[in-house]
């Protein structure tokens, strides 16, 4: 259930087996569908600790209360019902190789259309922008944060030192030491990150950095501290059997990788 599910299982990845964030994250992860029905005692009897260590675990995960906490786990629930997080072609009863062709077509779609869609001369002032600043910054979750660890992995191959990190508290930390030197690097597609990270984009927002967003969606607060935006072209929820922009994003990092190495060759 988005970005909610992401970071617990990061808990989960990350800790050890004995380590109380451990047991914390998996048994929310086992009882998400009931947790907004929870009281935080009940909770925390669940998972053989006190509600202290509950709010400690929430704060952690970047939620300021229990409660908020619970309103985001039922925004993410009632998302997935709704069929925004999930495969429509889950219901679908066709063969497989059927289902295989199908989703070939939507990815070479998907691909196509971009092509045709993003601004070449936006990429290269991004790209510039990556040369020039002694700070970089990505910032993004669940896949835009793969997506974010790619391109950090990919420039150090040409000698580019970018900086991400995977939980939350850590890329407020990183949004805090911008300065007038820094570049900020938002990845959402979406456009929710205002949303579901109010406090993190807060600091982007208010950090004298430069500031270029990715994004499907317009968003007025992204137009209006932006220095600039990629967008990318416009899907509506309209996959069918892969996630929207999972293979677009992926050819732009690809891209920034490749024509930022023919841009700066020495």
């Amino acid at each position: 259930m988005g970005d909610l599910i992401y970071r617990l299982l990061l808990y989960l990845n990350s800790s050890k087996e004995n380590d109380i964030n451990y047991n914390i994250a998996l048994t929310m992860l086992r009882n998400i569908r009931i947790i907004p029905n929870m009281s935080i005692n009940k909770l925390s009897e669940l998972c053989y600790t006190s509600p202290a260590a509950i709010t400690r675990f929430c704060h952690k995960l970047g939620y300021s209360t229990f409660i908020e906490f619970k309103e985001n786990i039922k925004i993410n629930i009632d998302s997935y019902n709704e069929g925004l997080m999930k495969p429509k072609s889950i219901n679908y009863e066709i063969s497989r190789e059927s289902m295989l062709n199908n989703m070939s077509l939507e990815i070479i779609n998907e691909i196509e259309t971009f092509k045709s869609f993003v601004d070449l001369k936006i990429v290269d002032r991004v790209i510039e922008l990556i040369y020039s600043s002694s700070n970089v910054c990505i910032f993004g979750t669940q896949f835009s944060q793969l997506m974010a660890q790619d391109l950090q992995r990919k420039l150090v191959n040409l000698s580019k030192i970018i900086y991400n990190a995977n939980d939350v508290q850590e890329q407020e930390r990183l949004a805090s030491e911008l300065d007038e030197n820094s570049l900020a690097i938002l990845i959402s597609p979406s456009a929710r990150f205002t949303i579901y990270h109010e406090r993190l984009w807060r600091q982007i927002e208010s950090s004298p950095a430069k500031v270029v967003v990715i994004t499907e969606k317009e968003n007025p607060h992204y137009e209006k501290r932006s220095d600039y935006i990629i967008y990318l072209p416009h899907r509506n929820d309209s996959n069918e059997y892969t996630q929207n922009h999972r293979y677009d994003l992926s050819y732009l990092i690809e891209y920034i990788y490749t024509r930022y190495g023919s841009m700066y060759k020495n």
